[in-house]
């Protein structure tokens, strides 16, 4: 026997139950699905705020490492913490290769 031979053979009100069944799973998952994508799309703002308060504070850190190693600091800190100082213009020696 063929579908639409056995569909045939189903009482009319079996088959609108049946329509009916078909269409009330329909509009649940319609909803499941829904419900689904507002929850992921609440977790993809989360990450894209966090992922910004990131960049905000990469960018805070490149300005301190900048300021930590500029050449005005370390100078100051060669000075302070190893008494280092500039040559005299007599101290320096020019070494030539042959």
């Amino acid at each position: 026997m063929t579908a639409a031979a056995e569909m045939s053979s189903f009482p009319h009100s079996l088959k609108i139950a049946a329509l009916w069944v078909m269409v009330v799973i329909s509009g649940l998952s319609v909803a499941y699905v829904s419900h689904l994508c507002r929850e992921k799309y609440g977790q993809l703002m989360v990450m894209e705020r966090d992922a910004n308060q990131m960049q905000v504070d990469y960018g805070k850190y490149l300005l301190e490492q900048s300021a930590w190693g500029s050449l005005q600091r370390i100078e100051v800190s060669a000075v302070a913490e190893l008494n280092m100082r500039s040559p005299k213009p007599e101290e320096i020696v020019i070494v030539r290769t042959p």
